[in-house]
């Protein structure tokens, strides 16, 4: 033990284990345990969804399923059992074997039980075969339960706070398949299917958005957007070999051609791994028959032609990416061919989509859309699911390549497209955290709800609200402290057997404690109305353990100032606003409100808004709330009005901006720019008429001029849009779409990173397979035939030719006899530091790329290292190695 030799029984054993189901150990652990993996894989969760579907949906299948299964086991138990009693019976024997008759008996007898065994195995593999067919009608649900679980389990990656237990889905699938009030009435089986797919993805995403940041929503989206295609592929292969076989009818996938789904997963696959697909376009080219037409002298397809008023308004970086879909999308040419002929009214619809602010809904869908899905031509209701969902990803690609400040909407139309609806809200894809439903009918009492927030914000007047809402006892603790720690434990003893509700506020702050919490929850036997809240800020402190029990609701600010405005104003305590005097004061608290969420609001566009993202928090509201009651009462003396022009203003404004809301801004342009709203709010004339909160091209916003009371002023802030333009903030009028760009780019990339972490069954057992005949080929001495290459190595190796020809071979160096005076300078030691660091970089990327290729070809074996390069460029994100000495924006892939 350590340095230290101890003497321990042979008989001693040591056990050790972990409810972190994301555990990892290092190499030299895992050469000296034994590991018993009891995780959950994706046969096990499919075998088991399947089971409890067939329970509640066919008992009577699902029952001489059981049964049959049982009578396999038993007759294979019996040969067994035959088995060794006839090598029983032969070791016995002395002599001859056939002179002795006890032998020749044990074998007669053994071989006429072993035939009728064999006939009752032979009567049950046929009834086990017609089980089998009426179960594969609920397999696809199976498998898509399975992918969606492990869909959740990958959110993990995006941030550290997305943790989801299997408790967790199958409390969902439970819900969808028990207790479903849609399956009330309906007897035929088909449709019952379709309602519980349907309500599956419904119910997922429902409680699991609520538990994601607004971005990542979207994201989750786009996941669950693909298992159901990928589910609805499926049954359509299904449904045609039933056809084939003489079957029934197909399912609502029925009458899709393979060719169909094939374009629709090249079109997928280009919105996902387009950072790939863009340049292996390129290098894929270059090795056909005949390689170097209409390629440039430096292996480069050339730009495709566009009209001169489109080419205008595009940069070159999304011409290239418009040229490398027309060389692997079909469609695209047909759209592009349509822009370039001599069709004027064409080409001005495009215009107008570029300049229009819903390009998506004004998009000319006849040169993008198929000839049997476009718009007018007759659809089968069997087939308009399928279309619908075609058309939206097509429009996707367009928008993301021509307006991806819409990426947003074209996503959330593409989802809404793929569940079959016009808009999500109508299909239920809505994200609210109902916390009275939450804590009455979704957690049991030993699993905590746990309210995360981010720096700033403060969700623990929710639990207050439902507590007093429902008459609830309420104890609340705020823990960071020793006391904090004796009072949680022994409120949550009491509370446990009372079935009362306990808070515990800010447990980011006891991270030792919360992992004691955790196992004391494990072990407890609550009263059924026990509940447990956690408020947290998001912090990577928190146990995992705790957050995978956890229910874990993820609250941010509301964006837009209109709903900031209406939280900060609803956050000043009524019973001193409106009794107290003077009546100027509720004026002076609108313009505070005001200032809080312009300032909280310019967060949104960091670095834009400010230069790093401050810590503004609902605190500096209430500071200044304070500050500004205490300089009012000083100033009015009880009297019930005062004159505006004593009101100290000054004062007002120098705490504001340098103590209040400026002790957190350590940038001296923020500051001038917080000084600057400060000063401009806060003065005598905001009490006069057509005094405005905003001045702007447009005409501004002007300061309601009879409000007095703060019912007024909230009346006033209910008129106002709900998406306010960004010069509302002091912003330039693009910081929208700036914002917007930045947001569709991230969420691609993350899309793209959750894709590459996709454990399908189908892709891997493809994948495997291309592989070991790979190996097979190379061990028979065809290493260098690109042909035996499975399909993923082809587009990395021909990614890898791609950069490794575009890449200086070496770069400039300093000269060696610059005068020792001169070489001594900082500014000369800087530059041939970076020089060095260049150098170094540039020759590990050769090197990678090299290495690369090689492990493509089967020349070099695979390393760890190599195992996540190739990762990386299958995903199209920047290995990590070659990003460790400078800073690159998330969102960069490898072709930017």
């Amino acid at each position: 033990l350590g340095s230290q030799d101890i003497d321990f029984s042979p008989a001693f054993r040591l056990f050790l284990s972990t409810r972190d189901a994301s555990a990892s150990f290092a190499p030299d652990l895992s050469s000296r345990v034994t590991f018993v993996n009891f995780t959950v894989t994706r046969a096990s969760l499919q075998a088991q969804c399947l089971s409890q579907v067939m329970r509640h949906e066919r008992p009577d299948v699902d029952e001489r399923r059981r049964d049959l299964l049982r009578l396999q086991g038993e007759f294979r138990l019996r040969l067994h059992a035959l088995e060794k009693e006839l090598l029983s019976a032969l070791n016995r024997s002395q002599g001859n074997v056939l002179d002795d008759d006890a032998v020749v008996a044990t074998l007669e007898s053994l071989k006429t039980e072993a035939a009728e065994i064999a006939r009752k195995v032979a009567e049950t593999d046929g009834v086990m075969r017609e089980v089998d067919r009426v179960t594969a009608q609920f397999t696809p649900l199976a498998k898509s339960c399975a992918a969606v679980y492990f869909a959740l389990e990958r959110l993990s990656a995006l941030h550290v706070f997305y943790q989801f237990s299997l408790d967790f889905f199958m409390a969902i699938f439970r819900q969808v398949v028990e207790h479903n009030p849609r399956l009330r009435g309906v007897a035929d089986e088909r449709e019952r299917l379709v309602i519980l797919k349907r309500d599956l993805f419904q119910l997922i995403f429902s409680r699991t958005a609520v538990s994601l940041h607004h971005d990542s929503q979207l994201t989750l989206l786009m996941q669950l957007a693909q298992i159901k295609l990928r589910s609805d592929e499926e049954e359509a292969e299904d449904d045609e070999v039933v056809v084939a076989s003489g079957g029934g009818a197909g399912s609502a996938a029925t009458g899709v051609s393979q060719e169909a789904w094939a374009r629709l997963n090249a079109d997928m696959d280009f919105v996902l791994r387009e950072a790939t697909v863009a340049t292996t376009a390129t290098s894929s080219s270059n090795s056909g028959g005949n390689s170097h037409a209409g390629v440039d002298g430096q292996g480069m397809v050339p730009l495709v032609s566009l009209p001169e008023l489109l080419e205008s308004l595009i940069d070159e970086e999304t011409h290239r990416s418009i040229t490398a879909h027309v060389q692997g999308l079909g469609w695209c040419r047909s759209w592009v061919r349509s822009l370039t002929d001599d069709d004027s009214a064409v080409l001005a619809q495009w215009m107008e989509f570029m300049t229009s602010s819903e390009p998506e809904r004004i998009m000319p869908l006849d040169s993008i859309a198929e000839p049997s899905t476009a718009p007018g031509s007759s659809l089968t209701s069997s087939l308009s699911s399928f279309a619908s969902a075609s058309i939206a990803l097509r429009q996707l690609i367009i928008v993301r390549l021509l307006r991806p400040d819409r990426v947003l909407v074209a996503v959330t139309r593409f989802a809404a497209a793929v569940f079959q609806g016009p808009t999500l809200e109508s299909v239920g894809m809505v994200a609210e955290a109902n916390l009275r439903e939450i804590t009455v009918s979704e957690v049991e009492a030993t699993t905590p709800v746990a309210l995360c927030s981010v720096a700033g914000h403060d969700a623990a007047y929710r639990v207050d609200s439902l507590a007093a809402e429902m008459r609830r006892s309420l104890v609340s603790i705020a823990m960071g402290s020793i006391e904090g720690f004796a009072l949680a434990d022994q409120a949550i003893a009491q509370a446990a057997k009372a079935g009362t509700w306990v808070l515990l506020k800010n447990v980011h702050l006891a991270p030792a404690w919360l992992g004691q919490l955790e196992k004391r929850l494990q072990s407890m036997r609550a009263h059924e109305h026990f509940r447990l809240f956690l408020t947290m800020e998001i912090n990577p402190a928190v146990p995992l353990s705790l957050l995978r029990r956890a229910r874990t609701l993820v609250f941010e600010p509301a964006p837009g100032v209109r709903a900031n405005l209406l939280e900060s104003l609803a956050a000043i305590p009524r019973n001193q606003n409106q009794q107290q005097m003077p009546a100027e004061r509720a004026r002076l608290h609108f313009l505070l409100a005001w200032l809080h969420s312009v300032v909280i609001e310019r967060l949104r566009y960091a670095p834009l808004g400010w230069t790093t993202r401050y810590e503004f928090s609902d605190a500096d509201f209430a500071c200044a709330l304070a500050t500004i009651d205490c300089w009012v009462d000083r100033v009015a003396g009880g009297r019930a009005n005062v004159d505006p022009e004593k009101i100290p203003w000054d004062a007002i404004r120098s705490l504001l901006s340098e103590s209040i809301y400026g002790g957190r801004i350590d940038n001296q342009f923020d500051s001038l720019v917080l000084a600057t709203f400060v000063n401009k709010l806060f003065r005598p004339e905001a009490y006069g008429h057509g005094f405005a909160l905003v001045e702007d091209a447009s005409g501004g916003l002007l300061a309601p001029e009879d409000a007095v009371r703060l019912e007024d002023f909230m009346s006033w802030c209910h008129e106002l849009p709900e998406n306010e333009p960004p010069t509302w903030l002091g912003l330039p009028a693009n910081a929208e779409t700036l914002l917007l760009v930045q947001k569709g780019q991230r969420l691609m990339a993350d899309t793209r990173k959750l894709r590459s972490l996709m454990d399908d069954d189908d892709e891997d057992e493809e994948v495997t397979a291309d592989h070991h005949h790979n190996q097979q080929s190379l061990a028979a001495g065809a290493a260098g035939d690109q042909a035996e290459l499975p399909a993923y190595m082809r587009q990395v190796e021909a990614l890898a030719l791609t950069f490794t020809q575009s890449l200086p071979a070496t770069l400039p160096q300093l000269p060696a006899d610059q005068p020792s005076a001169a070489s001594q300078t900082p500014l000369y030691r800087v530059i041939g530091r970076e020089n060095t660091v260049a150098h170094q970089l540039l020759e590990r990327v050769h090197q990678d790329l090299l290495h690369l290729r090689e492990t493509c070809r089967g020349e070099r074996k695979q390393t760890n290292h190599l195992r996540q390069l190739l990762a990386d460029f299958n995903s199209g994100s920047i290995p990590r190695s070659w990003v460790s000495t400078y800073t690159v924006p998330r969102d960069y892939t490898l072709t930017r």
